[in-house]
């Protein structure tokens, strides 16, 4: 590569850490995990404002920078689990600049489970580094490539998305390196295909993402297949880039025992006890399923949930549905009713054209809220179809389940397979903590909210918002005028 002599390169080319400092404009690590677990919360804020400015390198990087060299020697692959904003991305950016400027002819596919966390994360976050590189007029940076100018048809990065296996085939180099991000959402079969590509010496294959599943590549690489890996766990409550208050709130909200800490903070693999519902690893895949917002115009039928907010530290949730993708309308705290129906009036607006179907929360204060949306369809200022939903009232499987809020819960479940959520730290935790019993009939019946909050739960108003609008899946679109029987 031009700018370096041979002799650099072949330094450089062992030495990751150095190669970062010197030529993207980053400063060595200042502060070891020993001496930051010792800093007081006002200590750590201070601290992460100068490192962020500084734009210093973690100890969690460094480390995690070193041993590729290591690796590629040992012939063996890395694995990394990590927590929410420890830096893995940035990371993972630092890796292909060296790896593509200190190598020749490489070849680089970089794959994610999702277009979003591929193109708008990963893609966009090593365009960043590509324009500090001191390097940068060797390479060129496009929207699904990376490669060397002279050389652009054997010396590239590419960016391709997990969800067809030949994809990741097809990749020939002496020089490989194979990234997988968010590695637990790649389907196995995407996996094979990678792992298919590391025959030879040179080449090398790295995982990294949110430990949420229990099974896949990323839990064998820490769990029966560990022997093959280098393993980094990148806890947020360990790293410098990481506010106190992040994981401070995430614990208090939903406890440090639960799988959503565990995950997004400790960076360790969901525990996925048996009496919770739905479990944390199905709740993140549904956020990573590869499905593609559907344009308005394609769609007849809109559904809409909303679950009305009860109390000063509730919130009003606002949700779509458009066959199997569900999207995020609108949040709410402390507004009056009339404040509400506004707000949903402005989203059925939004679906104009549209069969639209509003299922709202009828119990309590929902029900002032489905008396005023009905009242404006008969005067012809909103075209909806309104329907009151009574979580009290009974199941439509009534052998199987005690009530219509349990029976909408378990639909849930299983509807997410193959549906895509928001990404949404809120939504993700009210679905997945929420656990379940089984009377003496045999029936299953969802924990009270009453439970949720002597576990110091908060009512889970999104999960139930994004639920509401898969009401008519299970009882149909005909109006039902009776309130005690709502679903």
């Amino acid at each position: 590569m031009e700018g370096l002599e041979k002799e650099a390169i072949l330094y450089y080319a062992e030495h990751p850490y150095e190669f970062c400092i010197d030529f993207l404009d980053l400063k060595p690590v200042s502060i070891e995990k020993e001496e930051w677990l010792k800093l007081s919360d006002e200590e750590k804020l201070k601290k992460n404002g100068e490192i962020i400015r500084d734009k210093e390198i973690t100890w969690q990087q460094r480390d995690f920078l070193n041993v590729i060299p290591k690796a590629l020697r040992d012939n063996k692959k890395v694995a990394v689990k990590a927590g929410h904003g420890v830096g893995k991305t940035t990371c993972e950016s630092w890796l292909i600049i060296w790896f593509i400027f200190t190598r020749p002819h490489v070849k680089i596919p970089c794959t994610a489970p999702t277009r979003e966390g591929l193109f708008d994360v990963l893609w966009s976050e090593l365009s960043k580094w590509h324009s500090r590189f001191k390097f940068k007029d060797s390479l060129e940076w496009t929207k699904t490539h990376f490669y060397n100018k002279k050389y652009p048809e054997t010396w590239f990065a590419s960016a391709r998305t997990s969800n067809k296996p030949e994809n990741m085939q097809g990749f020939h180099a002496d020089h490989l390196l194979f990234i997988v991000d968010e590695a637990s959402g790649v389907a196995q079969e995407i996996l094979e295909a990678v792992e298919g590509s590391q025959t030879q010496t040179g080449s090398l294959i790295i995982y990294l993402g949110n430990p949420t599943q229990i099974s896949g590549g990323l839990f064998d690489a820490f769990n029966s297949k560990r022997n093959f890996y280098y393993t980094f766990t990148f806890n947020s409550e360990e790293s410098p880039l990481v506010k106190p208050n992040y994981y401070r709130e995430l614990g208090a909200k939903y406890g440090k025992d639960s799988d959503v800490y565990r995950v997004r903070v400790l960076g360790d693999f969901p525990k996925a006890e048996p009496d919770t519902l739905i479990s944390l690893s199905r709740v993140e895949k549904a956020v990573n399923n590869d499905i593609e917002p559907p344009i308005i115009g394609e769609y007849n039928i809109v559904e809409i949930g909303v679950d009305v907010a009860r109390f000063g530290d509730d919130e009003t949730s606002i949700y779509s549905r458009h066959n199997n993708f569900i999207r995020e309308e609108g949040f709410l705290r402390k507004r009056d009713l009339m404040y509400v129906v506004g707000e949903v009036v402005r989203v059925i607006r939004k679906y104009n054209n549209k069969m639209v179907l509003v299922n709202i929360d009828d119990s309590g204060l929902g029900g002032g809220v489905t008396d005023r949306l009905r009242e404006l369809v008969k005067q012809g200022v909103i075209k909806a179809q309104i329907f009151p939903v009574n979580n009290g009232t009974k199941a439509k499987d009534e052998d199987n389940y005690v009530n219509c809020v349990t029976e909408m819960w378990d639909f849930m479940k299983d509807y997410i397979v193959d549906a895509r959520l928001p990404n949404d730290n809120d939504l993700i935790a009210q679905l997945s903590t929420r656990k379940y019993t089984i009377d003496s009939k045999g029936r299953m019946m969802i924990e009270p909210k009453k439970e949720l909050k002597k576990r110091h739960l908060r009512s889970p108003d999104r999960a139930d918002g994004s639920i509401l609008t898969l009401r008519s899946l299970i009882y149909g679109t005909r109006m039902n005028r009776s309130r005690a029987y709502a679903c």
